[in-house]
């Protein structure tokens, strides 16, 4: 079966979106899911195109930032930012332990952006950054398209409660990140 226009519209937002544009690609993952509950699409078609989407993106966006991250961002007026000590402690922390900081960023567009950009200019390994990107990614395709494939018509519903639980993890753990923070920082100084 050759993949229908829908798919191919779904595989280029969600390239786009993990690539360069914070669109949070779940809802319409959700939301194609639910239509094929319904038999509009094909399920295993529109998680085959989500996923590789998410994918390609992620990875895209990882080797442009690899390649051409230091110096684009410099002239654009990031130099400060890139030779400070706080980004050279998340570079230092995101190439220490890419697994979970790669997975967990998969779930929010906004840091899915920003974790591939950090993974290229810390120069992960590509085969780390690869497996642990494309784990969160089809957990996080698996995740949405399942609930919206299981609950059908719901799928809004069950969706906007999901999100708002992914923003107040996200929101504590970054709390908890400034905490850890300061406590780094208040013992380099001593």
């Amino acid at each position: 079966m050759l993949p229908s226009s829908s798919n191919i519209l779904l595989f280029g937002i969600t390239f786009v979106a993990a690539l360069i544009f914070p669109v949070p690609p779940g809802t319409l993952i959700m939301a194609t899911s639910a239509f094929a509950y319904q038999g509009y699409f094909d399920f295993r078609l529109v998680l085959l195109a989500a996923i590789t989407g998410n994918i390609l993106g992620d990875n895209l966006g990882y080797w442009l930032a690899r390649q051409y991250g230091v110096p684009v961002l410099s002239r654009i007026g990031f130099r400060k930012i890139l030779a400070s000590s706080r980004f050279k402690s998340v570079e230092a922390l995101v190439r220490k332990r890419p697994g979970f900081i790669l997975f967990v960023s998969r779930f929010e567009v906004f840091t899915n952006l920003s974790v591939n950009i950090i993974a290229g200019l810390s120069r992960v390994p590509y085969r780390k950054y690869l497996l642990y990107s494309a784990i969160g990614e089809i957990c996080q395709v698996t995740l949405y398209g399942s609930i919206g494939y299981f609950f059908g018509n719901s799928w809004d519903r069950i969706g906007a409660k999901i999100g708002h639980t992914f923003l107040i993890i996200i929101v504590v753990a970054i709390a908890l990140l400034v905490i850890f923070w300061k406590q780094i920082r208040k013992h380099e100084h001593i």
